[in-house]
């Protein structure tokens, strides 16, 4: 299944049974994004994705994915659908 089209302008109510795979120094966190939106306001991606910081190591994390369902990690079920908002450090920029 292929995602639909995002935009940085969209808000976080427009994907609100998405959710938010950040990678960081202390591995996965998911954050849904109904509950971000109850917790920070309806802000547009471009908002929230500068702001979003690792709670150990206090730096971005990286890479950070917008899914439907879970993306697989710990040898769980595959994403319906996955989309790359910050690239992995390191990446190739492509």
């Amino acid at each position: 299944m292929h995602p639909p089209p995002f935009r940085l302008a969209h808000r976080l109510s427009d994907w609100p049974d998405c959710r938010l795979e950040l990678h960081c120094c202390q591995g996965t966190t998911i954050l849904p994004l109904r509950l971000l939106a109850a917790d920070r306001g309806d802000r547009t991606f471009a908002e929230i994705l500068p702001r979003l910081r690792c709670k150990h190591c206090k730096r971005p994390p990286a890479p950070v994915y917008l899914c439907a369902g879970h993306r697989e990690h710990n040898h769980g079920a595959p994403a319906d659908w996955a989309i790359e908002l910050v690239p992995a450090p390191g990446g190739s920029g492509r």
